[in-house]
């Protein structure tokens, strides 16, 4: 009887010994009833970003859907409209791919080009591959060795491959207009590079200089005696006003911090007119004036 009392009295004790525990322990966890407070600078930074991730989580849902050219049938890329586009069996996305590369002069010249889409994956490529149609008018005006086509007579189980000829020194081709296989004709660019050129064009908006092609990153000296710019050269412009912060921050003359003192300029004064405006901001110098102008409009 005594033992049992010991127990029910040690289990009392360390009951106790809790409850006192908490109650000294609680008020340290506690809301101190602080409140974030953030600039209106802040909030639309952080605005952007989950808008930015917000669609980019979208566009990567999109992505993970897939395409389904189960039902093709012959189409033409360079003049399809969005709605055959989408019966043929091409997702939304990709389709937004080929119309922005339209739009900017761009252009299948063969079957087999048209497996630089950028999101269309080799398999998918092989299903759609017969069904590719290109008018005459559209072909590529150069002779080039595309030696895959002569492989496509044997077995599929051979490797595939091509051979692109080489431009002779002196040659000069336009930079808002030569593709991929004309750009491999340059000594010292491949398929990385070629690509990589079409890529830059296409965010720049087209390029106003052949000097520009010194952005490109990793390429041989001297690349710009292959290239030339037409006078009559009109880039893609951004209507500075209307645009979104996602639009503006991915060009590649535009850094974060000008895009939000854009945005803000905006939302406190309204519509930029000038970018004598912009001005008194740090951010801006004259020189980023200069190479903004040809790509920005504000009417």
């Amino acid at each position: 009887m005594i033992r049992k009392d010991r127990t029910s009295l040690l289990i009392a004790g360390i009951l106790l010994l809790l409850v006192c525990l908490a109650c000294f322990l609680l008020p340290l966890f506690e809301p101190k009833g602080e409140v974030l407070s953030l600039s209106a600078e802040q909030a639309d930074s952080l605005a952007a970003l989950a808008e930015q991730v917000r669609i980019d989580s979208m566009e990567r849902a999109e992505r993970r859907r897939g395409s389904d050219f189960s039902q093709a049938f012959p189409f033409d890329p360079n003049h399809a409209d969005s709605a055959t586009l989408l019966k043929v069996g091409f997702s939304p996305w990709q389709i937004r791919n080929m119309m922005k590369y339209r739009e900017k002069g761009g252009k299948w010249r063969s079957p087999d080009d048209f497996r630089r889409l950028y999101g269309l994956n080799e398999e998918d490529f092989q299903r759609l591959r017969p069904f590719v149609r290109i008018r005459p008018e559209d072909a590529a005006s150069r002779s080039v060795v595309r030696w895959e086509e002569i492989a496509d007579t044997f077995s599929s189980r051979k490797p595939r491959f091509e051979k692109t000829v080489k431009a002779e020194e002196g040659t000069v081709f336009d930079l808002n207009a030569a593709d991929t296989l004309q750009l491999k004709m340059i000594p010292g660019i491949g398929s990385y590079y070629a690509s990589k050129i079409v890529r830059y064009r296409e965010r720049l908006g087209g390029f106003v200089s052949v000097s520009q092609i010194e952005e490109v990153e990793g390429l041989p000296a001297n690349m710009g005696r292959w290239f030339k710019v037409e006078s009559s050269a009109v880039p893609q412009q951004i209507h500075l006003n209307r645009a979104d912060f996602r639009t503006l921050v991915r060009h590649p003359y535009m850094s974060y911090e000008q895009t939000k003192v854009i945005v803000n300029h905006i939302r406190k004064n309204g519509p930029i007119r000038s970018w004598k405006e912009l001005s008194l901001y740090k951010e801006f110098t004259e020189a980023d004036f200069r190479r903004l102008t040809p790509y920005f409009r504000f009417d």
